[in-house]
């Protein structure tokens, strides 16, 4: 269900100003709330206060942040293609300004404590190496002069005691046993996965390095998927989401309008069964 959109002149609302803006202008438009937005769409209301102000710090990142954005300018009335698009433009002109203006008195402060961290460790070398060269240089002319006295005292002539006549046996040689070699352990393999969401809720599914699909799932959907190394599972909404690996119930992964995160291998897999 769509909400219905106030009367206005031109049928559309403005566009102008940032992605945000412009989001936030088409919703106030429609005089729809964030909360309402939130119930059609499936994102969290902080996601969609991010997406309005631009806080790229609060929002998941990737595929994941422009699914959201899809979602909300359709809702809105503005081209969820078209308002990807500048969404992504303006993120790429963020990086750029962000990488270009650093602060010159900055990097100067940088480069001076980078010298002073340098210096200090030469200090630092000289003072732990000269006293070692020092005391090995003593230890040196010290074992030289044991020696010479040594050669001194040693006497002209040597008188062989006379060979004794007892039977010397070999002691045995100890038998070396080999090392005990540790078999790796081989992980369960593969994985399989069934998806059951308990409520209308954004899925992006990555298995073994391939995006498998990014899109809303609704309840009483039910999938499976098999996985030799890797699931990725990116939810928007935690608390709708349900799932089973290997035959066994997941547990949790969030809170109602939660966005998570979650990785699934052969070796953890265990770890997200439901207690």
């Amino acid at each position: 269900m769509r909400i219905a959109m106030a009367p206005e002149s031109d049928g559309r609302p403005s566009v102008a100003g940032s992605v945000g803006e412009r989001l936030r202008t088409a919703r106030e438009a429609r005089q729809a709330s964030l909360r309402e937005i939130a119930a059609i769409t499936k994102i969290s209301v902080s996601a969609l206060e991010a997406l309005e102000q631009s806080d790229l710090s609060s929002l998941p990142g990737g595929i994941f942040t422009r699914a959201f954005v899809r979602s909300y300018a359709a809702e809105v009335g503005l081209d969820p293609e078209e308002t990807v698009r500048d969404f992504v433009a303006e993120l790429d002109e963020a990086r750029v300004a962000e990488s270009t203006t650093s602060d010159p008195e900055s990097r100067a402060h940088d480069s001076f404590q980078s010298q002073q961290r340098i210096a200090g460790a030469g200090l630092t070398l000289v003072l732990i190496g000269l006293p070692v060269a020092l005391l090995l240089a003593f230890l040196g002319m010290r074992d030289t002069t044991v020696a010479d006295d040594t050669v001194d005292s040693t006497p002209a002539a040597v008188v062989e005691a006379p060979a004794s006549s007892a039977r010397v046996e070999p002691s045995p040689r100890p038998v070396q046993t080999p090392p005990a070699q540790t078999l790796p352990v081989a992980a369960d393999a593969p994985l399989t996965l069934v998806l059951r969401p308990r409520d209308e809720c954004w899925v992006s599914l990555t298995i073994d390095g391939n995006l498998v699909f990014s899109r809303v799932m609704r309840p009483g959907e039910s999938a499976s998927y098999d996985a030799d190394a890797e699931i990725i599972l990116n939810i928007g909404d935690a608390g709708a989401f349900g799932f089973a690996v290997n035959d066994r119930d997941g547990r949790s992964l969030g809170g109602s309008g939660e966005v998570v995160t979650a990785t699934i291998t052969p070796q953890n897999y265990r770890s997200f069964f439901a207690p």
